[in-house]
Protein backbone atom coordinates (compact mmCIF):
# COMPACT_ATOMS: atom_id res chain seq x y z
CA UNK A 1 0.00 0.00 0.00
CA UNK A 2 2.83 2.43 0.58
CA UNK A 3 3.78 2.24 -2.80
CA UNK A 4 0.48 2.74 -4.49
CA UNK A 5 0.23 6.20 -1.97
CA UNK A 6 3.64 7.24 -3.32
CA UNK A 7 3.00 6.76 -6.62
CA UNK A 8 -0.42 8.30 -6.49
CA UNK A 9 1.24 11.32 -4.47
CA UNK A 10 3.33 11.86 -7.53
CA UNK A 11 1.30 11.30 -10.60
CA UNK A 12 -1.50 13.90 -8.48
CA UNK A 13 1.71 16.33 -8.59
CA UNK A 14 2.86 15.38 -11.90
CA UNK A 15 -0.87 15.95 -13.65
CA UNK A 16 -0.69 19.32 -11.95
CA UNK A 17 -3.51 18.97 -9.12
CA UNK A 18 -2.27 21.77 -6.73
CA UNK A 19 -3.59 19.87 -3.61
CA UNK A 20 -5.20 16.82 -2.60
CA UNK A 21 -8.86 19.18 -2.85
CA UNK A 22 -8.26 19.33 -6.57
CA UNK A 23 -8.27 15.97 -7.04
CA UNK A 24 -10.92 15.17 -4.61
CA UNK A 25 -13.19 17.68 -6.29
CA UNK A 26 -12.22 15.66 -9.70
CA UNK A 27 -13.32 12.58 -8.60
CA UNK A 28 -16.14 13.65 -6.89
CA UNK A 29 -15.01 12.19 -3.16
CA UNK A 30 -14.10 14.08 -0.46
CA UNK A 31 -10.28 15.37 0.30
CA UNK A 32 -9.94 13.18 3.62
CA UNK A 33 -10.75 10.24 1.21
CA UNK A 34 -7.23 11.08 -1.26
CA UNK A 35 -5.85 12.17 2.16
CA UNK A 36 -6.27 8.68 3.21
CA UNK A 37 -5.14 6.43 -0.14
CA UNK A 38 -2.12 9.30 -0.10
CA UNK A 39 -1.06 8.21 3.57
CA UNK A 40 -1.56 4.69 2.82
CA UNK A 41 -4.61 4.42 5.47
CA UNK A 42 -6.84 3.30 2.60
CA UNK A 43 -7.08 2.03 -0.85
CA UNK A 44 -9.46 3.09 -3.11
CA UNK A 45 -12.39 0.45 -4.74
CA UNK A 46 -12.38 -0.87 -8.18
CA UNK A 47 -14.26 1.59 -10.00
CA UNK A 48 -12.64 4.63 -8.21
CA UNK A 49 -9.24 3.56 -9.12
CA UNK A 50 -10.38 3.42 -12.76
CA UNK A 51 -11.36 6.61 -12.17
CA UNK A 52 -7.92 7.60 -10.38
CA UNK A 53 -6.08 6.51 -13.87
CA UNK A 54 -8.36 8.30 -16.17
CA UNK A 55 -7.90 11.43 -14.09
CA UNK A 56 -4.22 10.98 -13.61
CA UNK A 57 -3.60 9.68 -16.95
CA UNK A 58 -1.25 6.44 -15.76
CA UNK A 59 -2.17 3.01 -15.89
CA UNK A 60 -3.26 0.82 -12.76
CA UNK A 61 -0.24 -1.48 -12.89
CA UNK A 62 1.83 1.79 -12.50
CA UNK A 63 0.04 3.03 -9.40
CA UNK A 64 -0.16 -0.51 -7.89
CA UNK A 65 3.60 -0.95 -8.61
CA UNK A 66 3.44 -3.48 -11.18
CA UNK A 67 5.61 -1.35 -13.77
CA UNK A 68 7.42 1.67 -14.07
CA UNK A 69 6.16 3.27 -16.79
CA UNK A 70 3.26 5.46 -15.98
CA UNK A 71 1.62 4.58 -19.10
CA UNK A 72 1.99 1.14 -18.47
CA UNK A 73 3.52 0.04 -21.41
CA UNK A 74 4.60 -3.80 -21.27
CA UNK A 75 6.07 -6.30 -24.39
CA UNK A 76 5.00 -9.69 -23.75
CA UNK A 77 8.67 -11.37 -24.38
CA UNK A 78 7.46 -13.06 -27.73
CA UNK A 79 7.82 -9.98 -29.13
CA UNK A 80 10.98 -8.93 -27.60
CA UNK A 81 12.50 -12.18 -28.89
CA UNK A 82 10.70 -11.17 -32.31
CA UNK A 83 12.46 -8.03 -32.75
CA UNK A 84 15.59 -9.03 -31.16
CA UNK A 85 16.37 -11.97 -33.36
CA UNK A 86 13.50 -11.00 -36.68
CA UNK A 87 12.20 -14.55 -36.34
CA UNK A 88 15.10 -16.40 -37.24
CA UNK A 89 17.87 -16.63 -34.82
CA UNK A 90 18.44 -20.41 -36.23
CA UNK A 91 18.98 -21.90 -33.12
CA UNK A 92 17.26 -25.20 -31.44
CA UNK A 93 14.36 -24.09 -28.93
CA UNK A 94 16.70 -25.38 -26.03
CA UNK A 95 19.66 -23.24 -27.07
CA UNK A 96 17.39 -20.26 -28.24
CA UNK A 97 16.17 -20.31 -24.47
CA UNK A 98 19.77 -20.56 -22.64
CA UNK A 99 20.70 -18.13 -24.67
CA UNK A 100 17.37 -15.75 -24.02
CA UNK A 101 18.26 -16.56 -20.17
CA UNK A 102 22.22 -14.86 -20.59
CA UNK A 103 20.15 -11.55 -22.45
CA UNK A 104 17.83 -11.36 -19.16
CA UNK A 105 20.87 -11.72 -16.95
CA UNK A 106 23.07 -8.90 -18.57
CA UNK A 107 19.83 -6.88 -18.50
CA UNK A 108 19.18 -6.92 -14.88
CA UNK A 109 23.31 -6.53 -14.71
CA UNK A 110 22.95 -3.36 -16.68
CA UNK A 111 19.74 -1.83 -15.11
CA UNK A 112 21.68 -2.78 -11.64
CA UNK A 113 24.85 -1.00 -12.40
CA UNK A 114 22.36 2.01 -14.27
CA UNK A 115 20.45 2.40 -11.07
CA UNK A 116 24.09 2.88 -9.35
CA UNK A 117 24.76 5.52 -11.14
CA UNK A 118 22.04 7.63 -10.32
Amino acid sequence: MEEFAKRLRAARAAKGFSGQQALADALGVAQSTVANWEGGRREPNFALLLRLCECLEVSSDYLLGRVDDPQGVTVPPSQVRQAVWDGKSGLSPEDEEELWEDVREYARYRLQHYRKRR
